[in-house]
C-alpha cells in the first residue's frame, strides 16, 4: 500500500509549470563539458583563451646574442620568423596558447632541421590527438603517440602548463573545471529558451484535480495553440489560469552568467571585466597604461616566460629570444615624451635609441649616437673627428630636434 501510494503521489501533478511549457535549458547528458568544442561555446572561456592567445600571438619575438657581458639584437632565427607551413608566426604562437589554455599541454613536432641541427620548422599538434605511453609519472623519458602512432622522441617538443610534482602532463583547465563550464553552458541554453519563448511566461495553469501526463500534454497543447493564435482558451478539468511575472534576476540566470564569467577569469588569471565578468571591489586604473601593465604582469608573463624558456632551448647557447611587450604598455604621447626626456637627460639613452622606439631613422652623421653627460661631464661625439665637448644637460632639446 505504501509503495502504491508513493508511486501515485509522484505521478500526480496539479499544476503545469514554466518548464513544462518552455523547457528547462540543455540536457546535462548531452553536454560533454570536457571537450574543447563544447567549452568554446561558453563565451567567457572563448573570451579568456582568445585574449591570451591573440595578445601573445601578436607580440613580436626579438632575438639577441650574448657578447661578453653585453647583448645585441640579431636577425630572428628562421624557426621563429617562418616556423610553419600553415599560416604565419602569429598563428603558430596562437596554436601553442590555445593548447595550453584549453588542455594544459602543447605538443610540437619538428618537421625540418637546419644545417646546424636546430629545428627550422615546428608544427603544433592537436592536443587531443597526442597521448602518453604508460602512467603519467616522471619516472622515465616519456614516449608520445599521435593518433596511435609512436613519435620520434627527438622531434617532439612538449610544453606543459600547470604541472603537479611527479607528473609529466599539465593540468587541463577544461577537465579540472568541467562543472564550471557545464553550469555556464546550461545557463546559456536556459537563456536561449527564455528569450526564444517570449522571455517571461505569462501564467501557470493549475488544477484542483489530479492531472496525468497525457492530460497535461493535452492541456498544454490547447493552451499554446490558442495563445499563439490569440484565441480564447478552453481547458477543462478544473484548470485555472494564474498570471505570473518572473523576473530574470529572480531566476538567478543573470547572476549565474556573471558568476561563471568571474570564475573563468579566476581560472585563467585574466581581468573579469575583459571577458564579461564584474571586477571585485572598487579597483580602478589611473591610466590605460597601468591596466596594460597589470595584464602583462599577472596574466601574460607566466605564459611568456614558459614559452621563452622552451624557445631558448631551440637556439644556439649564445642566442635567446624574448617577447617585446612595449606595444602593450606604451604610454600616451605626453607621458612617453616625458619618459624620453628623462632618459636623455640622465644619459642612459641616446637620441638615436629614442628615435628607434618612435620608429624614426637615426640622425645623420652620427649626431644622435652620443649620450648626455652626467653632472656636466664630457660627452664623446661619435661619427666625427672633433674632440669631446661639454654639453650641459639643461641645454638638451626636445626629442627629434637636430643639433646646430
Amino acid at each position: 500500500m505504501a509503495n502504491w501510494f508513493t508511486k501515485m503521489f509522484k505521478n500526480e501533478k496539479r499544476s503545469i509549470s514554466y518548464q513544462d511549457f518552455w523547457g528547462s535549458g540543455g540536457d546535462v547528458a548531452d553536454i560533454h563539458s570536457e571537450s574543447i568544442g563544447t567549452a568554446l561555446r561558453l563565451a567567457p572561456v572563448y573570451a579568456a583563451t582568445r585574449l591570451l592567445a591573440d595578445t601573445i600571438g601578436s607580440l613580436p619575438l626579438q632575438a639577441y646574442q650574448r657578447a661578453g657581458g653585453a647583448k645585441q639584437k640579431i636577425t630572428t632565427p628562421g624557426v621563429f620568423a617562418d616556423p610553419t607551413t600553415f599560416g604565419t608566426e602569429v598563428e603558430w604562437v596562437q596554436r601553442i596558447m590555445t593548447s595550453l589554455t584549453l588542455r594544459g599541454n602543447a605538443w610540437g613536432y619538428v618537421t625540418e632541421f637546419d644545417d646546424m641541427g636546430y629545428p627550422a620548422r615546428i608544427e603544433w599538434l592537436h592536443p587531443d590527438d597526442v597521448s602518453l605511453y604508460g602512467q603519467n609519472r616522471s619516472l622515465e623519458r616519456p614516449r608520445w603517440y599521435w593518433l596511435g602512432r609512436p613519435l620520434e622522441p627527438e622531434r617532439v617538443i612538449h610544453i606543459p602548463g600547470y604541472v603537479l610534482p611527479g607528473e609529466i602532463l599539465g593540468v587541463s583547465p577544461i577537465t579540472a573545471y568541467a562543472l564550471t563550464t557545464e553550469t555556464g553552458i546550461l545557463s546559456q541554453e536556459f537563456g536561449r529558451d527564455w528569450f526564444r519563448n517570449g522571455s517571461v511566461p505569462s501564467a501557470v495553469l493549475e488544477s484542483d484535480q489530479a492531472v496525468t501526463q497525457d492530460s497535461a500534454q493535452i492541456i498544454k497543447s490547447r493552451f499554446m495553440a490558442a495563445a499563439s493564435g490569440r484565441e480564447p482558451v478552453v481547458l477543462g478539468a478544473g484548470t485555472k489560469y494564474k498570471p505570473i511575472a518572473v523576473n530574470p534576476a529572480e531566476s538567478q540566470y543573470l547572476e549565474t552568467i556573471k558568476a561563471t564569467a568571474n570564475q573563468i577569469a579566476a581560472i585563467y588569471g585574466v581581468p573579469p571585466e575583459r571577458i564579461g565578468g564584474v571586477p571585485g571591489g572598487t579597483l580602478t586604473y589611473a591610466t590605460r597604461e597601468q591596466s596594460a601593465i597589470d595584464l602583462v604582469t599577472y596574466s601574460l608573463r607566466p605564459y611568456m616566460v614558459k614559452l621563452e624558456a622552451t624557445f631558448n632551448r631551440l637556439t644556439p647557447p649564445d642566442q635567446y629570444v624574448k617577447f617585446n611587450v612595449d606595444a602593450l604598455t606604451r604610454a600616451d604621447l605626453q607621458a612617453r615624451y616625458q619618459a624620453h626626456h628623462l632618459a636623455l637627460t640622465d644619459g642612459w639613452m641616446s637620441k638615436d635609441e629614442v628615435r628607434e622606439i618612435e620608429d624614426l631613422p637615426p640622425l645623420p652623421n652620427g649626431l644622435g649616437a652620443g649620450y648626455a653627460p652626467l653632472l656636466g661631464g664630457e660627452t664623446p661625439q661619435i661619427g666625427g673627428d672633433q674632440p669631446p665637448k661639454r654639453v650641459p644637460s639643461q641645454r638638451l632639446r626636445a626629442v627629434g630636434d637636430e643639433d646646430d
